[in-house]
């Protein structure tokens, strides 16, 4: 059953803390030992009180020894002892004969002997705890009664008075308890902090903590994890640079000679031959050409995987925008222009991270929108400012589709957050393709050409550069179209 449990997604594993079980279990054990003492401190203090009342009761009787030999008349004469100070929490005595008549008694005794018959020994009545004791004189008993209200009260003040000390330290315990657990868990905390800090852009091993013996097994494991992990990430990064890096050559060789018989094939007067070459040889090019795109991708993305847009360097964001701009649609081009920027009043943004990271994530993006991009469209670039209107969404916005991109950092605006989008106006995407759209070699349901992996390669260098990045398929507030949102924050002077 617990398999099932564990197996199903919609009921995963309740999180839980080890230093909140620990803390829970050190001190239910204490509290518990601590009850079970006050138990037994009660059980004890009643007996206690009990017993040494008991013998003050008989230590009254025999003392009112005296009290018999001043009675010389038998009979049903009966006498009060009036005294000072008498209270109902004294106790009280009578002198009876052996028929249980009361010669003699207190003012604050019963009229009626307090136990008939009489016989020597202990009693406990409703009002009274009595002890019964023969008298000197051979027909004459002596009955001392404590009232019980006196000895509940003595009972109850004595046990307040010993378990009360127990009970106050209970909080005390629990501060202790906690101080000395989260002063113990301190190590681990530091384990986990190193650990959470660790990812593809940072396999540096744990250094030295001066961790407890239990907890340096785990930093050893996790090391030599570090160090394995660290050589297969670094020999695949390797591969795919070499490769690439070693095709790029080839492949503009190759390109160049399929161009120059391709030129070499059209000056020759046109046949049915020349032609059928000619239009092969356009093929071939045209392959060999996606071939030096895919191996230009393929070195973007080893250059992004391997940290490129971890280094921290101030550059003008919006200079590399123009650049990568022009460079994909030249401002002199006859065509109808395809990229529309629109920057605002905006003239710089200082932006930390690194040039070349943040050119190739730019150009992805805007590659990836042109090439999807209707004929005859425009993709549109809009750059303003972050703003409480613009920091959320209509509902239904939200549910028509808006899916960040994976392990992309939670989007948190601030007032220093610039917002860049991207838009065209393609189909809109399933959120199935949506969510999956930032895996390398993942693609729409379009004809166009593509590696897929553009998007892969513009969210790792978001993640590296903490440029949290979201798509949105449709635009938001439309029923078509595809939009990427960066957000930029922006570096002031004090930053």
């Amino acid at each position: 059953m617990s398999n099932t449990f564990l197996a199903n997604p919609q009921h995963p594993p309740k999180a839980w803390r080890l230093s909140t079980r620990l803390l829970r279990g050190v001190t239910g054990i204490v509290g518990g030992c601590l009850l079970i003492v006050s138990l037994m401190v009660i059980g004890f203090t009643k007996f206690e009180i009990a017993e040494r009342l008991d013998d003050s009761l008989q230590e009254v009787a025999e003392r009112l020894q005296f009290a018999v030999l001043l009675l010389n008349q038998p009979g049903n004469v009966q006498a009060v002892a009036h005294l000072s100070h008498i209270t109902p929490l004294s106790l009280a005595y009578q002198i009876t004969d052996t028929q249980g008549h009361v010669l003699l008694r207190s003012a604050n005794a019963p009229v009626e002997a307090f136990v008939t018959p009489i016989h020597a020994g202990f009693y406990g009545q409703k009002a009274f705890r009595v002890y019964v004791m023969p008298a000197a004189q051979p027909d004459r008993f002596i009955l001392v009664g404590e009232p019980q209200f006196h000895r509940a009260q003595a009972t109850h003040h004595a046990i307040f008075i010993a378990v009360l000390p127990i009970l106050g330290a209970i909080p005390c315990i629990w501060v202790l308890v906690m101080w000395q657990v989260r002063r113990s868990m301190a190590p681990l905390v530091r384990l986990q902090d190193e650990i959470k800090e660790r990812g593809s852009g940072n396999l540096n091993p744990v250094p030295n903590l001066n961790l407890p013996t239990e907890l340096a097994t785990i930093q050893t494991a996790v090391n030599l994890l570090l160090e394995r992990v660290h050589k297969a990430l670094a020999a695949e990064r390797a591969f795919a640079a070499n490769a690439a890096h070693e095709l790029r050559n080839p492949i503009a060789a190759l390109l160049a000679q399929a161009q120059t018989l391709h030129s070499t094939i059209t000056a020759y007067p046109a046949t049915d031959q020349t032609s059928a070459i000619a239009q092969r040889l356009t093929t071939m090019t045209e392959q060999i050409q996606r071939l030096g795109r895919i191996t230009e991708k393929l070195l973007q993305l080893s250059r992004a995987v391997a940290g490129t847009g971890l280094q921290r360097n101030r550059f003008d964001m919006l200079s590399v925008l123009h650049v990568v701009a022009d460079e994909l649609d030249p401002p002199h081009n006859t065509t109808p222009q395809r990229l529309v920027l629109e920057t605002g009043a905006f003239t710089s943004l200082t932006v930390m991270g690194d040039m070349d990271a943040t050119g190739i994530l730019l150009r992805n993006l805007l590659e990836n929108a042109l090439c999807h991009s209707p004929t005859g469209s425009a993709v549109h670039v809009n750059l303003y400012a972050e703003t409480p209107q613009n920091q959320t969404c209509t509902t239904q916005q939200h549910t028509t589709l808006q899916h960040t991109a994976k392990t992309t950092p939670p989007f948190a605006p601030t007032l220093k957050t610039i917002l860049l989008t991207i838009e065209n106006q393609s189909t809109a995407l399933s959120p199935t393709t949506l969510t999956a759209l930032t895996d390398p070699f993942v693609r729409g349901c379009t004809q166009a050409e593509g590696s897929g992996l553009g998007l892969a390669i513009a969210r790792t260098i978001s993640n590296h550069m903490g440029v949290p990045m979201q798509l949105f398929s449709p635009i938001p507030g439309h029923k078509t179209g595809f939009m990427v949102r960066l957000s930029f924050p922006v570096v002031t002077e004090k930053t």
